[in-house]
């Protein structure tokens, strides 16, 4: 597996005559085979970090260096957005394999796929096409393509968002068992505070493209909402977003 070591990470876009600094200054170093949760408002940076990782966009400072314990390899990092982005015209079993369109064994990625068919609970609806499936059974189906893929580190741009509470919850109580038995290196992103809590091992807290806090949360999965630890965790991150919320109104004044 593999971690991520992030050193001034600075971003700057050129819009006409404007310069535009998405991200400034991130420090963060992500241990191997952890799931890192990060949020933070909208336009605070959170997506275009995912992209400088994943090299949809090249950074303007800085260093990102992958760290991993069994050598050098291509192709570490994968990310799944918040529309699962399937081909309509691949069944979900073919939307799964597309990952591996370079692999030439067959039987190899017969079986990797039926492993995350299983796994996702898609067995039965692998012969559907993407217009006949739920968006939460769509959502699975662009993980499982993921997972196909068998990326070290998997970066997740609010993935969940788009669900009702219950398929959201069963989703999230899936990535975990994922996690727990992959060991994969996870960073999530939402803006759903109780979900952050609920999955990551670690909240990272970011405003104006900075990362300003980073809360380690050592509970067990699964994890009881109504637990007074999970509470206490939730007054933190929102302690810190009234904050800001203060020196924002502050500023009008």
């Amino acid at each position: 597996m593999a971690g991520l070591i992030i050193k001034n990470l600075s971003k700057t876009y050129e819009i006409g005559n404007k310069k535009i600094q998405a991200l400034k200054n991130i420090d963060l170093t992500v241990a191997d085979g952890s799931f890192i949760t990060i949020v933070g408002k909208s336009g605070c940076g959170k997506t275009t970090l995912l992209k400088l990782l994943c090299g949809l966009e090249d950074k303007s400072e800085g260093t990102i260096e992958l760290t991993n314990s069994i050598g050098s390899e291509k192709n570490k990092v994968s990310i799944v957005f918040q529309e699962p982005r399937l081909m309509p015209w691949l069944t979900v079993e073919e939307n799964m394999a597309f990952s591996l369109i370079s692999c030439k064994d067959k039987n190899y990625v017969s079986e990797k796929v039926s492993t995350y068919l299983k796994l996702l609970g898609l067995y039965d609806f692998r012969k559907a096409y993407p217009s006949q499936i739920s968006g939460g059974m769509a959502q699975r189906t662009s993980l499982g393509r993921t997972l196909c893929y068998e990326p070290q580190i998997i970066l997740m741009d609010e993935p969940l968002g788009a669900l009702d509470a219950f398929n959201r919850k069963k989703l999230q109580n899936e990535l975990i068992n994922i996690f727990l038995k992959s060991g994969k290196t996870i960073l999530f992103v939402t803006h759903d505070i109780e979900e952050a809590i609920s999955l990551g091992q670690k909240i990272v807290v970011m405003d104006t493209g900075s990362i300003i806090k980073e809360i380690p949360v050592s509970m067990d999965y699964y994890r009881d909402a109504s637990s007074l630890e999970f509470f206490h965790h939730k007054k933190q991150v929102l302690n810190i977003f009234n904050k800001l919320l203060e020196e924002e109104q502050n500023e009008f004044l």
